[in-house]
């Protein structure tokens, strides 16, 4: 195989796309999870924490909260395992999304402890979702197993029910 040399294209002659920036997914670089029993410590209150990533979360928005580009500093905390873990935190607004009263956060870069408790976090979120789901499949095995012999009882019952109509009308 014989490798042959190609100009560089320069960036004028490639497409520039007419579209607008880039939206949330296709801006989000991190695995983002759905929340369960994690909350946020804001300005002295609670709110609960909706979604988070290594990138940032979305939460409540604070009775006070700033705007979107303002910077808010606090604390997660979750429960989602039997343990509490908790971490400060410090991030950016990036979106407020007016409908749901949320706003979206991206953490600004944050000390090696920030990010071990982060870690520690997410990984309990992410253990309670497999503990769910899995239980969720057990369920629904269960169910469907029920179902079956639900269906093979009836079954019998109509075959007795038939042998004893037979049986007696002979």
């Amino acid at each position: 195989m014989t490798l042959a040399y190609q100009a560089d294209i320069s960036t004028s002659q490639l497409p520039v796309p007419a579209t607008a920036p880039a939206g949330g997914r296709e801006r989000r670089v991190h695995h983002r999870r759905e929340a369960t029993r994690v909350w946020a410590q804001v300005d002295g209150g609670w709110y609960r924490v909706h979604d988070l990533s290594l990138g940032g979360l979305m939460l409540d928005h604070p009775v006070d909260g700033p705007e979107v580009g303002g910077v808010i500093e606090g604390e997660v905390h979750s429960r989602a395992t039997a343990r509490l873990y908790k971490t400060s935190f410090r991030a950016t607004v990036v979106r407020h999304d007016r409908h749901d009263n949320r706003i979206g956060v991206a953490f600004e870069p944050m000390e090696p402890e920030q990010i071990d408790g982060l870690l520690a976090i997410l990984s309990s979120v992410e253990r309670a979702y497999v503990t769910s789901r899995e239980a969720d499949q057990r369920r629904a095995d269960l169910r469907r197993l029920l179902r079956r012999l639900a269906i093979a009882a009836a079954a019998g019952a109509v075959l007795v029910a038939i042998g004893y109509s037979v049986w007696f009308l002979r």
